[in-house]
């Protein structure tokens, strides 16, 4: 099936061909709106197209995603047809949110000069959703409204556009914490990232083109701006929106649970699942008691087949290349189930009671997989792999500590870059 995200995100580098469509059968105001966004000398000639009645709306809107449409509230369905509805905009509106036929243009300005059909949008709560303007021959405001809102939308796409050789890459890798990201950028000392900003987004991100194996393999990576799912799940999707990724890696630090695993052990996510997802009810005895109700996602197939091959010749080789204290134990890859919760955990009970009761093969526990897993499944692009390499720190009980997070960091992000330069397959 061919990527529309990407597809779409062509469609909108294009900033000189920004698309209008002005929804209204009034020619005086018509030929005021176009007068008006004319005098815009980024717009090329074209960008502007009319139509005088809803029905002739849709079809273009079937066919053109508009950047901009400027929508007439009273306007008849059909040429030729007297409109019996005060909204029929609005109407117009709520039918192209929930039709798939419609391509939903970016925004929607509505210009009405009548002070009844305002007061109907504030009422029907749509002034929350779109831009509501009054329309006055006498007056000029509105027009510097919309000339500012086209103005800024070409800025915007135009600050994209310096980014156009960048935008799409093979892998995206993120982090956490400080500690993975130093570990991140160690990994790749040897290659030439350089950062990338976008004017719609704060996070720094660096951008690699990287020669291996007779590969040329784009890599960005970023770190979050917090811990936390919330964090993940958004830095993923701004990244996979940014640079479209065929695989995006989680890397960084994690609770082991079990026995057999040692520190530093570098847990593979065969699933993820949210285990502080649920609800309270009361007890028998009126307390509040966790009912969980928990979800997961798996890893897809292939790669977990892939990340299922032997690789005690590479952990051997990062142990030892380890520049801090000595470790005595080999380094192992842990394959299985990875429990995400919203709060560090550093107590054995919560990890008997609210993990391994409901999940006993799981290995290990982060606060990120879950919201990065989500994203990459359920955001805009579908078709991106995630993968959750979280390499063991401490074991979520009373003895939990920070002495192992710099040797965990090193080795998640160490295997991470070997399967990123020798392992994975890019179209």
């Amino acid at each position: 099936m061919e990527n529309r995200t990407g597809k779409l995100f062509e469609e909108y580098l294009r900033y000189d061909e920004m698309k209008i469509l002005l929804v209204d059968d009034e020619s005086k105001k018509l030929k005021r709106l176009h007068s008006v966004i004319n005098t815009i000398d980024e717009l090329v000639s074209d960008s502007i197209e009319h139509v005088l009645d809803l029905k002739s709306a849709k079809d273009q809107m079937k066919s053109i995603r508009y950047d901009l449409v400027v929508l007439d509230l009273k306007i008849a369905e059909c040429i030729g047809e007297e409109d019996d509805s005060e909204i029929a905009g609005l109407e117009f509106i709520d039918e192209i949110l929930e039709t798939d036929s419609i391509l939903i243009p970016k925004e929607i300005i509505i210009l009405t000069e009548h002070d009844a059909l305002q007061e109907k949008c504030k009422e029907l709560g749509k002034n929350l959703e779109f831009l509501v303007l009054k329309y006055d021959e006498q007056s000029v405001e509105w027009e510097n409204v919309i000339k500012n809102k086209i103005r800024y939308a070409l800025k915007y796409e135009k600050s994209i556009e310096r980014f156009s050789d960048v935008k799409k890459s093979d892998v995206a890798i993120i982090c956490a914490v400080n500690n993975e990201m130093e570990a991140l950028k160690y990994a790749f000392k040897e290659h030439d990232f350089q950062r990338v900003n976008f004017d719609s987004d704060t996070t720094d991100y660096y951008l690699a083109n990287i020669v291996a194996n007779g590969k040329n393999i784009k890599v960005v990576y970023a770190q979050q701006r917090e811990m936390g799912m919330a964090a993940a799940s958004t830095l993923s999707l701004n990244i996979i929106h940014h640079f479209h990724p065929k695989y995006l890696i989680m890397v960084g630090i994690a609770a082991g649970i079990g026995s057999g695993k040692n520190l530093g052990d570098i847990i593979v996510a065969t699933e993820v699942w949210n285990y502080s997802n649920g609800k309270y009810i009361t007890g028998e005895n009126g307390e509040a008691i966790f009912s969980p109700d928990p979800k997961h996602i798996l890893l897809d197939s292939g790669m977990e087949s892939i990340l299922r091959r032997d690789y005690a010749q590479q952990l051997f080789g990062i142990k030892r290349e380890f520049k801090g204290q000595t470790i005595s134990h080999d380094l192992n890859l842990v394959l299985g189930p990875l429990a995400c919760g919203a709060a560090v955990v550093g107590n054995s009970k919560i990890v008997d009671d609210m993990i391994m009761q409901h999940s006993r093969k799981t290995v290990g526990l982060d606060m990120e997989s879950y919201g990065v897993f989500y994203a990459a499944n359920y955001g805009i692009d579908n078709s991106v792999i995630p993968i959750c390499l979280k390499s063991i720190s401490d074991f979520a009980d009373e003895k939990k500590g920070d002495d192992f997070q710099k040797y965990a960091s090193y080795t998640s992000c160490e295997f991470a870059k070997y399967l990123v330069l020798n392992i994975l397959e890019y179209d």
